[in-house]
């Protein structure tokens, strides 16, 4: 079925990218639309396959690893399928250059990301070459905006937040496992759906996710079919700059609105960042103003991002368009 995307499509796109669970009714008030409008477009799109939305690790919380594949093309569907059916890699991608693929793996910790690299990777014996590049936090990318709404309309928003507080809670652990995969599939989830999904009061899913946002522990994603939404095209960058420069630059990075992953990481280069793009000829001068920003970096490497087979654990179909759901489950053993 072919839709065209509408000018309010991304604004109540834009409205969930920045609080998610926000009622209808608030997202309505924020674009001055009525309620029944909002949720009528909404669930066009997510039917659609056009937007979604799920949970996600804090980027503050996320350790992993970016895993480029250089794999022969007899050999690529397959491996492909692998990947994506992976529960603890939530990203994929083709791109051109020397390595082929890249994988994103996460967990909650350095060991589980270990674990992984080991014990639970699909064989790579008959790639030709594999290199791991681990993270201890994702400094852009995990939560990223289109930016098109005013903050005096996002303050409509703000006021139905969980907010954030000094108080201590308990942390994310595999306690939370079957709240954390049930969101992964639909943010929006109401709470009474899944209280019941989980054989839980309504008060405890709420209380629980409330500590965990507020300690950042979780945020949450809208996302969606990006050559229709979104800069249509990836750019796979590798950066290597001084060590004691590589978080702040990093951080630096991960806040360009154009910045779909960033992090630093351990590796012969240092800085993996991943940028939306609207045309081929803009590599030169995304790469150009990289360089001018930080004239302390070199660009390693450089490839275009030809597919995205799967992002936070969405299985994506040759349009971008959701086709399905691997939900990431940083505890899978």
């Amino acid at each position: 079925m072919s839709y065209k995307v509408h000018a309010t499509d991304l604004e109540i796109v834009d409205a969930l990218q920045a609080s998610p669970r926000a009622t209808w009714a608030s997202v309505g008030k924020a674009l001055g639309l009525s309620e029944v409008t909002v949720a009528r477009r909404w669930n066009r799109l997510h039917t659609l396959g056009l937007a979604w939305t799920s949970i996600a690790l804090h980027p503050s919380q996320s350790y992993g690893v970016v895993v480029e594949i250089r794999c022969e093309l007899d050999r690529l569907e397959h491996l492909l399928n692998q990947l994506n059916q992976h529960p603890q890699i939530f990203t994929v991608g083709q791109t051109t250059g020397e390595y082929n693929l890249f994988c994103i793996i996460g967990s909650t910790n350095v060991n589980g990301v270990i674990h992984t690299i080991h014990e639970r990777l699909p064989d790579l014996t008959k790639t030709s070459q594999v290199k791991f590049s681990i993270f201890w936090q994702i400094t852009g990318g995990v939560d990223w905006r289109q930016g098109i709404l005013p903050a005096g309309d996002e303050s409509h928003l703000r006021v139905h937040s969980e907010g954030h507080t000094t108080r201590r809670f308990p942390p994310l652990s595999k306690k939370d496992r079957r709240l954390f995969l049930a969101l992964a599939r639909d943010a929006r989830k109401p709470l009474a759906d899944l209280a019941a999904e989980l054989s839980l009061s309504t008060e405890i899913v709420r209380r629980r996710l409330f500590q965990l946002q507020a300690s950042n522990e979780i945020t949450y994603r809208c996302d969606v079919a990006r050559p229709s939404f979104d800069l249509p095209l990836g750019l796979f960058v590798l950066v290597r700059t001084p060590s004691l420069d590589s978080e702040r630059i990093a951080r630096d990075l991960g806040a360009w609105k154009e910045t779909r992953f960033c992090a630093a990481v351990v590796s012969s280069t240092n800085i993996v960042w991943i940028a939306g793009l609207h045309d081929l000829p803009d590599v030169g001068t995304m790469i150009d103003r990289l360089t001018t920003t930080f004239p302390e970096i070199e660009v390693a490497d450089q490839r275009v991002i030809t597919r995205m087979t799967k992002i936070y654990g969405r299985l994506l179909d040759t349009t971008g368009k959701s086709r399905g759901c691997v939900p990431f489950d940083p505890w899978e053993d």
